[in-house]
């Protein structure tokens, strides 16, 4: 009777320690479930943050670039008002210079 009641406990006890290693293998399991997803959100986030950094960088420099494209615009418009100028003012001395002439040939 002793040895039928050792050997129904030790029966009792290995299927504790399946039951047991069982539910270390599920957990491992989900472990690594977990891992991998918190991995894969990780990947997401970060790519969804690069993303949005070159959005806004591409914002950014067209902005920038409408910004040069009008100064420069701006500073050809004052180049050609000056450089207008300055043809009105040689015409005007190009009319006196040929005015003298005349005036003193005749």
């Amino acid at each position: 009777m002793v040895d039928t009641m050792s050997v129904e406990f030790l029966k009792v006890i290995r299927e504790t320690e399946k039951k047991c290693e069982e539910k270390l293998k599920k957990a491992e399991a989900s472990k690594q479930t977990a891992i991998m997803e918190a991995e894969k959100a990780a990947v997401l986030k970060a790519r969804n943050a690069e993303i949005q950094a070159k959005e806004e960088a591409n914002k950014l420099l067209s902005s920038v670039e409408t910004k040069v494209e009008k100064e420069y615009i701006k500073i050809l418009n004052v180049f050609e008002e000056e450089q207008n100028k300055l043809k009105e003012k040689a015409k005007k001395i190009e009319k006196k210079a040929v005015d003298f002439i005349l005036s003193s040939i005749f």
